[in-house]
């Protein structure tokens, strides 16, 4: 997906492509920090199954991953404690920590009901935002372990 085009193409095993149009952070650029409202660029995972969520449903991914954690540490954002947790995490197959100075709990999500009809707009505090039915269906298709590529 390419944060520019503000569309999440979806490439099926099949061969076929699912387009959505999605609502993105309220700031411009990369994440870099807890907080900062920047949606992350790169290379992730869907981590878990979809789960219910104030925003009709959420779907999370792996971030901070191993390239976020070694861009943080070397520009002194993190630890290099924080940094190994991360990396043992992704070894694992776990969730990385959330509560890193990189931020976390971060992922897919419906509109739910305030923000309904609202994709036009970028709301989201780091997430991609869908349509509920959007959502719905992204959940059932999108297995945990599914690649995330994310595109300036």
């Amino acid at each position: 997906m390419r944060k520019s085009e503000r569309t999440l193409v979806a490439e099926c095993a099949g061969g076929g492509r699912l387009a959505f149009p999605i609502a993105l952070s309220r700031e411009p650029g990369p994440k870099r920090l807890r907080g900062d409202r920047r949606t992350p660029e790169g290379q992730y995972r869907i981590a878990t199954a979809a789960r219910p969520s104030r925003f009709h449903r959420f779907i999370p991914i792996d971030y901070p991953s191993l390239a976020d954690a070694d861009r943080a540490l070397g520009e002194g954002r993190i630890t290099w404690a924080e940094r190994e947790q991360i990396a043992r995490a992704h070894r694992e197959g776990r969730l990385p920590p959330q509560d890193t100075p990189l931020g976390g709990h971060l992922g897919f999500h419906g509109e739910g009901l305030r923000w309904q009809g609202n994709l036009d707009l970028d709301w989201t505090d780091g997430c991609f935002a869908l349509a509920d039915d959007a959502i719905d269906l992204l959940g059932n298709l999108a297995p945990p372990g599914t690649p995330v590529r994310i595109l300036p």
